[in-house]
């Protein structure tokens, strides 16, 4: 039934190359037996596998191999002791491998991108990497799929002594070659009966003993394996024998160890076959453009930009539709060749396309209702056999169709009840549509009956629509429209092309004058939603035109702050390198005079401390702030708290909320909350500056516990602070130990250009444990 169905509607032709996407035969097999989904529940779920797959397959297209080879049947062989071949344990090979590797990857992916693809994961979860069969398997059989020589130690020497044994035959032959090669019809080495042989004259066939195997059709060659050559080939043959015996012995135990895994390998395999199916669905919907559905609870179908994908790309028409069971069930009437059947099967094309678990050709926006079944009586089943006729044939399938139906059917009829009289045909087509509102059934008709377009103005289940149609070009348009009945046209038809007016006048007065006041009802109505599009289409283009401004002057705003920030930054950082410029100036001025004129230390620093106050803070400038979408937002950057005007740093982010630490509190805050800002550079420091100096350092370092190396560093960096903030002394603390220590500090101080004199302690000042230093 399912076939049919894809045949009546040509989901069998758009299905027909699927195939060519799918990366196992599972997935091709799969495809060929779909089910239709006829739980809501069931459905959904399908479709939100697809989405995560859909995904991580966008963000990651090349990332994952995942070809796998069907192995069902082969553990199935070895789980009743069946001899397993050397394919099958390639093919057992290669799927492991190809499990084991995807799975590494996503895990590395899931967690690198902080986000939980459910579905895949609890597929994962029953998957055994099984790297100690891996491993085994491995060993024994090669890239190409053939038993590798190192499988066993006895097959490496055996296969080891028959190369050897070809090389003396080749050997061999070379010679005889060499010595006898006017008794030869050709100087080259052949095989008869897989064995090496040479090619003789007829009357030196004898001449080299061995075995003749055959002879040429002209008689003029004998192939002639040498007596020589015969002992070696002899001894070939018995070590392939052997090498055989020693294959089936590896292969035994191989497939022992594939039967202790049986449990292991199916429910990897059924796991994994399952994400290698979605995967093999996303490939086929990306390559041929199919969209994600929005699958609802109900009964209706909200299409946008529908398109037949059989149609080449040049000529598609994509139209919007909609239709449900409470008032929008849709009757097309219209003429030949206008395009109604086409839109019918497409409608129906997308319908079973989702509820298979599969994409649609539409908008991702379109909404899919749940029908827990679909029918269709499309085309003509008349049979010479059955005795049926066109009309038979479609009331068969109709009356089976309303055997079947409820309110959660869908159903879809061309040319309703035609191939009869058209009075009994619009009197059958009323009664059944009836019906089928009765029991609340979703409908899309096509019809030729003109009666029924008055049936559907004054229904309020149905609705009147149609395909436009160029009078001008004689040509359909295929564009769907909705609220409007269509004409047959065929009288106007017939005068453009030609038709004498006085056959034109005598047709028309033998339309009744119900039907031209219907036509011309219509004519005003078209115009009327002609009018409404053209009015429409010109607010869509001035909300285009809106967005555009607002994108374009949103760029403007965001360059203008990155301008405004990157000035404050260059004053920010120009002003506070002539500060520090300025103040070792000072520096050396004072080094320069200190001893000539008493200025006093505290002055000194009054006057540093007071130029440093002269810097701008980053607040001032702004400079930090880069205004960015939060959208970017990650683990570790800097933020400002708007509320609180405060620097924080983002401790994690889960569903869109932010936990912040600024200052030792810890805040939830929502994305809006924040504004992200750069890290602050870190100035260089020079040697004998630094960007931030206690006004008050302690008078001693202490390096107890520390290296030479360490020691020195640390002494170093002190040297540099007691330089800046203008102290005559300070106190190096080492302590006594064996008196290495300070003797390399010693050798330090006595090289360093800022060093006046250093000395022992007294016994007051911590004695042969410090080292007291007076500085230039």
């Amino acid at each position: 039934m399912m076939e049919l169905l894809k045949n009546k509607i040509n989901l069998d032709l758009v299905l027909k190359n699927v195939e060519d996407y799918c990366y196992s035969e599972i997935s091709k097999k799969r495809f060929k037996n779909l089910p239709y989904i006829d739980n809501y529940d069931s459905l959904v779920e399908i479709h939100k596998k697809n989405e995560e797959v859909e995904n991580l397959f966008r963000k990651y297209p090349n990332e994952f191999s995942l070809k796998i080879y069907d192995y069902s049947d082969s553990i199935n062989k070895a789980k009743i002791e069946s001899l397993l071949n050397e394919k099958e344990l390639f093919y057992i090979l290669k799927t492991i491998r190809t499990i084991r590797v995807f799975k590494n990857k996503f895990n590395i992916i899931q967690a690198q991108d902080n986000f939980n693809y459910n579905y895949i994961s609890s597929y994962l979860e029953n998957i055994t990497d099984n790297i100690l069969l891996e491993n085994y398997l491995d060993k024994i059989v090669d890239e190409d799929g053939y038993i590798r020589s190192e499988a066993s130690l006895d097959l490496l020497n055996i296969r080891t002594n028959i190369k050897k044994l070809k090389n003396k035959s080749e050997n061999v032959l070379k010679q005889i070659i060499r010595k006898n090669i006017s008794k030869l019809s050709e100087a080259i080495v052949t095989k008869r009966n897989d064995r090496d042989v040479i090619l003789v004259k007829p009357e030196h066939k004898h001449d080299f003993g061995g075995i003749i195997h055959d002879e040429s059709a002209s008689g003029n060659t004998f192939y002639v394996e040498p007596r020589e050559n015969v002992i070696i080939n002899n001894e070939i043959s018995i070590l392939h024998k052997k090498e055989k015996e020693e294959i089936l012995k590896i292969l035994k135990e191989a497939t022992e160890y594939v039967a202790e895994n049986f449990y292991e390998l199916d429910t990897s395999l059924k796991n994994f076959s399952e994400i290698e199916f979605i995967f093999s669905k996303i490939n086929f919907f990306a390559s041929v453009g199919l969209k994600k559905p929005n699958v609802i609870n109900e009964q209706k179908i909200d299409l946008k930009k529908m398109y037949n994908p059989l149609i080449p790309k040049e000529n598609v028409v994509k139209n919007d539709i909609y239709l449900d069971n409470i008032n929008h069930s849709l009757i097309i009437t219209g003429p030949n060749t206008g395009g109604k059947t086409v839109v019918l099967k497409t409608v129906a094309m997308c319908v079973v396309l989702t509820h298979l678990g599969l994409y649609i050709p539409a908008l991702e926006s379109s909404k899919i209702g749940f029908f827990s079944r679909v029918f269709v009586d499309i085309g003509d089943d008349q049979s010479i056999e059955n005795n049926l006729s066109t009309f038979s044939s479609h009331m068969t399938n109709i009356v089976k169709i309303l055997d079947k139906i409820n309110n959660k059917s869908l159903v879809f009829f061309d040319e309703l009840c035609s191939g009869t009289d058209p009075s009994e045909g619009t009197a059958l087509s009323i009664a059944i549509l009836n019906e089928l509102k009765k029991q609340k059934v979703t409908v899309l008709c096509t019809t030729h009956y003109p009666e029924i377009k008055d049936y559907c103005f004054n229904s309020e289940y149905y609705i009147n629509s149609s395909l436009e149609f160029d009078f001008d070009l004689l040509k359909p348009t295929y564009k769907f429209i909705m609220g409007l009945p269509g004409k047959s046209n065929a009288i106007n038809i017939s005068y453009k092309l030609g038709l004498s007016n006085e056959i034109i006048n005598e047709a028309n007065k033998y339309i009744k004058e119900s039907e031209k006041e219907n036509n011309s009802y219509i004519d005003k109505l078209y115009e009327n939603i002609k009018d409404y599009e053209k009015k429409l289409e010109y607010v869509d283009n001035e909300i285009k035109e809106i967005d555009n401004i607002r994108n374009n002057m949103q760029e403007e705003l965001t360059n203008y702050y990155k301008y405004k920030d990157s000035i404050y930054n260059e004053l920010y950082e120009k002003f506070n390198s002539d500060i520090e410029n300025k103040k070792q100036e000072m520096l050396d001025i004072y080094k320069n005079f200190k001893n000539n004129i008493s200025l006093k230390q505290h002055e000194y620093n009054e006057v540093i401390s007071s130029i440093d106050k002269l810097k701008p803070s980053s607040s001032k400038f702004n400079k930090e702030i880069i205004r960015e979408k939060n959208d970017k937002l990650k683990i570790g950057d800097d933020v400002i708290v708007i509320n609180y005007n405060q620097r924080a740093t983002i401790l994690s982010i889960k569903n869109d909320i932010l936990q912040v630490k600024m200052g030792a509190m810890k805040l939830n805050l929502t994305k809006d909350d924040v504004k992200f800002i750069k890290k602050e550079k870190e100035l260089v420091r020079s040697l004998t500056t630094t960007k931030n100096v206690s006004k008050n350092i302690d008078l001693s370092v202490n390096v107890i516990g520390k290296n030479t190396e360490e020691a020195i560093i640390e002494v170093e960096n002190y040297i540099d602070k007691v330089l800046l903030t203008g102290y005559d002394t300070f106190t190096i603390i080492h302590g006594l130990g064996s008196g290495i220590l300070k003797k390399n500090i010693g050798e330090y101080l006595k090289s360093s250009r800022y060093v006046a004199s250093y000395r022992s302690g007294n016994q007051n000042e911590g004695g042969l444990g410090v080292t007291v230093v007076e500085v230039k």
